[in-house]
């Protein structure tokens, strides 16, 4: 059985391929801790195997692996040629089908948001990674619930909304939950970064609307069950938060935290120690 995952949707792909520069975010964020030469890399949440593709291209003699909970949407790939080379496997993230020690840096990037058993799921991620090896967690914190100003429109489409969510699992601050997630997993020498995500301070931009929009569209059927009306109670969630976004005065943000740490040398060691951190 796999995690659920609260998108799915045809269309998903192409929005995660487009919501991001993957090769920048490797950059950013893995290549101080990408193996030189031919290492191994797990992507676990890969989606369409996006930013796995990214980082082939940055260790071209790496070993990549593209894990996620839909085979379909990891099957069907970007239409990137570079993703041919990416070994692709499907299944359950609390229980990765991988031996211990397997991998020399193992990564998830907004996949532990979705997880119900996150504690379980970073286990695993420090599991196949190997003495030495790193493991890498970026997620988000305050996803759809830090915006103002939050008048009764937007309040009335926003609570319902929020409540459905967190029943399923999801929950909009996992990001600050990474650093207790990584030391029950014992990974040691953690480093913990924080940036903005979400930062859309007046009207927003018309590109990030059209993203936003399909996001919001995707998510429909998941707005009317939470809403407990018909179709049109979705429809005019959608609007209110489209009129929030496109207003002058609006303020909507998150912040995406990211935890670094390595996998304890001695078996059974536990995590210890100050983070280091860096605000941006």
């Amino acid at each position: 059985m796999s995690v659920p995952y609260l998108m799915e949707d045809r269309r998903e792909a192409g929005r995660l391929v487009a919501k991001v520069d993957a090769d920048a975010w490797v950059r950013e964020y893995l290549d101080p801790v990408l193996p030189t030469g031919a290492g191994r890399v797990l992507d676990v949440g890969a989606g369409p195997g996006h930013i796995a593709e990214a980082v082939l291209r940055a260790r071209p003699d790496a070993e990549v692996t593209a894990f996620d909970g839909n085979p379909d949407r990891l099957a069907a790939g970007t239409g990137n040629p570079a993703g041919d080379a990416l070994v692709r496997h499907s299944g359950d993230a609390r229980a990765l089908p991988f031996d211990d020690g397997s991998f020399d840096l193992v990564y998830s990037r907004l996949m532990l948001q979705y997880v119900a058993e996150r504690e379980r799921a970073v286990a695993e991620m420090a599991r196949v990674t190997r003495p030495g090896g790193r493991v890498v967690l970026f997620d988000l914190d305050g996803q759809l619930v830090w915006h103002d100003p939050v008048g009764p429109a937007l309040r009335a489409a926003l609570d319902p909304v929020t409540e459905a969510l967190a029943a399923t699992g999801f929950d909009p601050h996992t990001g600050r939950r990474l650093f207790a997630l990584a030391r029950r997993a014992g990974l040691t020498d953690l480093a913990v970064r924080v940036d903005p995500y979400h930062l859309i301070a007046g009207r927003i931009d018309p590109v990030e609307r059209e993203q936003w929009a399909l996001k919001l569209d995707i998510a429909r059927p998941l707005i009317a069950r939470a809403l407990g009306g018909p179709a049109e109670a979705a429809d005019r969630a959608v609007e209110v938060f489209l009129a929030h976004l496109d207003s002058e005065e609006t303020l909507t943000y998150s912040v995406a935290f990211t935890v670094t740490g390595t996998v304890a040398e001695v078996a059974g060691a536990v995590s210890g120690g100050a983070a280091t951190a860096a605000s941006r």
